[in-house]
């Protein structure tokens, strides 16, 4: 069995839809492509609640090895929007050298895990420089502890989601609650009503969440099914 971590449902729908034979197994979502088996885990926005998730997953299931995988933000201008990163420092060599034979456009390179939302276009220059990373997460440094205290390979791939360029135009605790883990709509319709400069850059950031997807899902599947 392979496990697929996304922090989010909104993340994993398209890949989730690719699975044949799916079913509701202690909260996850169990199905196969071809002859492999994949438990896709949900394991929440932020450092705390991911290790919490992936270590109970773990210590209930014995993965062949973990594919870690959603959104990510670029901080270096090579990584448009869509652009899809395998992280050489959170995976394993060997699954990283599979990666490298598959027909999809990958980049090989550093990610960075951050504990907070990086939204500003100041904080992303300062965090590429002192860590030489092309992207950053909030997700994957933790899962990869989990993964090494378990003795389970892990391989870690991003899609960039908002280009080093990019400022975020909402600020997350406007649209997302980290402690309940959950959107909060009210507070974002709140916060564009009172700053309608930001409602066409949040359009666009969002209108090019669906394709980002769209290429983490192909990429997913063709590492699967490899």
């Amino acid at each position: 069995m392979i496990a697929v971590t996304f922090a989010l449902p909104q993340e994993s729908h398209d890949f989730i839809r690719a699975l044949k034979n799916r079913q509701k197994v202690d909260g996850h979502v169990r199905g196969t492509l071809g002859a492999v088996e994949v438990c896709v885990v949900h394991i929440g926005v932020g450092p705390e609640m991911a290790a919490r998730q992936t270590k109970v997953f773990l210590l209930e299931n014995r993965p062949e090895w973990l594919l870690s995988t959603g959104f990510a933000g670029g901080l270096h201008t090579r990584l448009a929007v869509g652009a899809l990163l395998a992280a050489e420092n959170f995976s394993a060599p060997e699954l990283l050298q599979k990666c490298k034979a598959l027909p999809s456009r990958l980049v090989f390179g550093k990610l960075t895990t951050h504990p907070t939302v990086v939204d500003s276009t100041a904080h992303k220059t300062r965090l590429a420089q002192e860590t030489g990373a092309l992207a950053v997460d909030m997700e994957t440094g933790a899962v990869a502890e989990a993964c090494a205290a378990a003795g389970v390979p892990m391989l870690a791939i991003r899609v960039i989601s908002d280009a080093a360029t990019d400022p975020l135009p909402v600020p997350m605790e406007k649209w997302f609650d980290l402690k309940q883990q959950r959107p909060r709509p009210f507070a974002l319709v709140g916060f564009l009503v009172t700053h309608p400069a930001a409602i066409a850059p949040f359009a666009r950031f969002i209108s090019g969440l669906g394709p980002a997807r769209r290429n983490l899902t192909r990429l997913l599947l063709e590492i699967v099914r490899a």
